[in-house]
């Protein structure tokens, strides 16, 4: 199931806590009708509840969601205590049903920071993000703090969606990707701007 001209899609969402950035992140699955498969990380169980998708923790109960076209992975079974291992198996696992399956899939990460360091992203990530395209797979990814994406993430960008945003390192990492930084730190809850990064088509709206 391979599409070597499928376009690249990685979307950032940022903003701070209670700022709207995951029940936009969550919206944007729900109502988007031409995803055949919707992938999401799910470490401390917040997503499958909000979304009322009962979590897989087996390959076993992967394997029956990705009939029903929602994944939503509790690792908390196959890798207690181990979230970083965890993280790095979904991914691959993720890429790997991505080539198995027809139509647009999209993996959601809350906090991809977590699994990151400066220098470092898990290499099954990597492959999601810069050749999942030809898998038809995008990747959504609900960030407090943008400032600690690693560049790998950042440079891969093609939409970025901000909700309000505090401290300066924040600030100066949307301003590097064509915000107004002041107008993001003072967007009232609820509320966010959002552009294309390879288009520069803005818009905005409100999720509350």
């Amino acid at each position: 199931m391979m599409d070597f001209g499928a376009r690249r899609a990685c979307t950032l969402v940022a903003g701070v806590s209670g700022s709207g950035k995951t029940t936009f992140a969550l919206r944007y699955l729900v109502h988007d009708r031409s995803l055949a498969l919707r992938l999401v990380w799910d470490a401390d169980g917040q997503l499958s509840t909000r979304l009322g998708v009962p979590a897989a923790t087996t390959p076993q109960e992967l394997a029956l969601a990705v009939e029903d076209g929602w994944i939503v992975f509790d690792p908390n079974v196959m890798f207690p205590g181990k979230h970083g291992q965890g993280f790095d198996w979904f991914c691959a696992w993720a890429y790997q049903v991505a080539g198995q399956r027809a139509g647009r899939k999209c993996l959601l990460v809350d906090e991809v920071w977590r699994y990151c360091t400066a220098t470092t992203i898990p290499q099954s990530l990597a492959e999601c993000i810069q050749t999942g395209r030809v898998r038809s797979l995008d990747t959504l990814f609900a960030v407090q703090r943008p400032n600690r994406l690693n560049e790998a993430v950042l440079n891969e960008a093609t939409e970025f969606v901000a909700f309000r945003l505090q401290g300066s390192n924040a600030l100066r990492t949307v301003e590097s990707l064509g915000a107004d930084g002041l107008r993001v730190s003072n967007l009232p809850l609820g509320t966010f701007e959002s552009w294309n990064l390879q288009n520069g088509q803005r818009l905005s709206g409100r999720v509350f």
